[in-house]
């Protein structure tokens, strides 16, 4: 028989099965194939019949490079183009999940049963993180595959649970005008400075580190422009500040100035001595996060959330309210894909229909509750 039963400590049923079949390749050498590990019979009789498919088709079965992927993943890190944040958040990843789920596995015998098994043992992650660490197990196969590690292109394509609904939530003004003077009547260090990425950030919606990260000579006051070429991103490593390319290179780009801004920034660039648009008292960049972390304790003791990102939702918001082109829109917004602009705005539709359903039904109870009493 080909597919053999073998006894498995660590399988649960106490075994697993084997292919195991003589055969002689083109050149009238003759060998054995074995292959073992497989936990249901039909995962191995499937094996076994791509592998006398192989022989038919090439004469000869190719041997599996037993490169493994914690072996991959450090070649992959050495060489992948990717920004040091991003390459930061999948060390985190790959720390916590990838490796200890696969890393041991040589990359070649992944498949989509072995990886949804190891998936569904990931239970405290949400659905966000999921796909995360899913995409950076792709990128390894990717890799693989280009550097012939393994034989055939493969994508892994499993079940992650249902996604959680985004939320577009924008900031709502009066709550953005108390926080501000919140601010005015706090001890935060740099008032001035955070006071002004914020009037920024709320009339651009720029992304907070693309605030922090602006130089004054960004600012382009003849033409009503703001450039936008750069991040400003923290090194969790080194524990320390650096500058990146920005998310995107859509995101790199200029975006108009609102006359009502240009007035706050006129004034502000007047009494402002450094280069660093948003800086301490002694001309350094501040970090991003420190803004973020007193929005946050803002939102828990007053209850009213804010957060950066929701000017972003605003400024979305108030372009989908005036009709404009998804098109002019994502070049606001400076989104690397359409999709990502239209799936805003179809969200925002849902809820302006849903809202206005609730108006409708809303004045009806009403009406029918009158009758009734």
């Amino acid at each position: 028989m080909s597919i053999r039963k073998r006894p498995s400590k660590k399988a649960k049923k106490g075994y697993t099965f084997q292919v195991y079949f003589d055969y002689t390749n083109r050149y009238g050498i003759k060998s054995t194939y074995i292959k073992g590990g497989f936990i249901r019979k039909k995962d191995a009789e499937n094996h076994e019949s791509l592998k006398k498919a192989e022989l038919i088709n090439t004469g000869d079965i190719k041997k599996i490079n037993p490169i493994t992927v914690d072996e991959v993943y450090q070649l992959y890190k050495k060489s992948a183009p990717l920004k040091k944040s991003t390459m930061q958040m999948y060390d985190n990843k790959y720390k916590l999940y990838v490796g200890p789920l696969f890393g041991k596995y040589k990359i070649a015998l992944l498949d989509n049963y072995l990886i949804q098994q190891q998936f569904d043992t990931i239970t405290t992650l949400s659905y966000g993180s999921k796909d995360i660490v899913l995409k950076l197990l792709n990128n390894l196969l990717k890799y693989a595959y280009n550097n012939k590690f393994i034989q055939d292109e493969y994508k892994a394509k499993i079940f992650l649970g249902k996604p959680n609904p985004k939320k577009i939530e924008p900031i709502e003004d009066d709550v953005f005008f108390e926080y501000l003077e919140y601010i005015k009547n706090s001890r935060l260090i740099h008032k001035k400075t955070c006071t002004m990425a914020l009037w920024i950030g709320y009339y651009t919606g720029m992304r907070i580190g693309e605030v922090f990260a602006l130089n004054v000579n960004d600012i382009d006051l003849v033409n009503g422009v703001i450039h936008i070429n750069k991040t400003l991103e923290f090194d969790y490593e080194n524990k320390s500040l650096y500058i990146s390319n920005t998310k995107t290179f859509e995101s790199t780009g200029s975006i108009p100035i609102v006359d009502e801004l240009e007035v706050l920034l006129k004034d502000y660039i007047n009494d402002h001595q450094y280069s660093i648009l948003i800086s301490t008292d002694d001309g350094k960049y501040i970090k991003p996060g420190y803004l973020s972390s007193n929005m946050a304790t803002y939102s828990k003791r007053t209850g009213k959330h804010i957060h950066f990102h929701m000017f972003r939702h605003a400024m979305a918001s108030r372009l989908f309210e005036h009709d404009v082109n998804p098109k002019i829109a994502q070049r606001v917004l400076r989104h690397a894909k359409i999709e990502t602009t239209l799936s805003v705005y179809t969200h925002l539709k849902k809820d302006i229909e849903k809202e206005i359903i609730n108006d409708i039904f809303y004045n009806k109870s009403v009406k029918n509750l009158s009758k009734i009493n």
